[in-house]
């Protein structure tokens, strides 16, 4: 096109085209690009705490293995006292489940008791099914420190599938989850130490 030559509609057009084009293959590079990261992310995570509770291991163990009591100390629970819930299996027993579903604050889930070592460990799983599918080990650990007191250790083994992985970059899970996880654990001891 020369330099006094007007610009037409098909120039226009043209102009437009690859404009969208580019601005088209920079989305696509950078989408790639982020898969490709996501490849070599970790997909593991792990938060820890602990607390320790002036009641006697026995107690502490018969209180945790009932998932209906977590419904009034868990911190995610909590967010939504009106969630809908099903269950099936019994509570207290290996293969118990308790379904839910809540606000977006809470999503929807499933919690499993997968096994259960008296006075020493309640171990369950955690399945996330909204806002996105995720699972988590979150076992209880129990130690007896005197006849009168229990050490509590609440640890959340996570996994998240690529490429959901690559929030990891962008998240510390451990400050992300942590609040809550000591918050539920404050909330137990008050519970229990009524």
């Amino acid at each position: 096109m020369e330099k006094n030559e007007p610009i037409t509609d098909s120039h226009k057009k043209q102009n437009i085209i690859f404009k969208m084009t580019k601005a088209l293959y920079t989305i696509i590079c950078i989408i790639s690009l982020a898969l490709i990261l996501a490849l070599f992310t970790k997909k593991d995570y792990i938060v820890e705490r602990k607390i320790t509770i002036n009641q006697p291991v026995s107690v502490v163990y018969e209180y945790l293995i009932f998932l209906k009591n977590h419904k009034i100390f868990n911190a995610w629970f909590l967010k939504d006292l009106n969630m809908r819930e099903t269950s099936k299996n019994t509570d207290g027993q290996i293969g118990y489940v308790l379904s839910y579903e809540g606000n977006k604050d809470l999503g929807s889930g499933e919690q499993e008791l997968i096994g259960l070592e008296k006075n020493k460990k309640v171990d369950i799983e955690l399945r996330f099914l909204k806002p996105f599918k995720s699972s988590s080990k979150t076992p209880y650990e129990l130690e007896k420190l005197s006849s009168s007191q229990t050490k509590v250790k609440w640890t959340i083994c996570g996994k998240m599938n690529y490429p959901m992985n690559l929030a990891l970059l962008f998240i510390n899970m451990d400050s992300f989850l942590g609040k809550d996880v000591q918050q539920s654990l404050e909330n137990l001891k008050t519970n229990l130490e009524k």
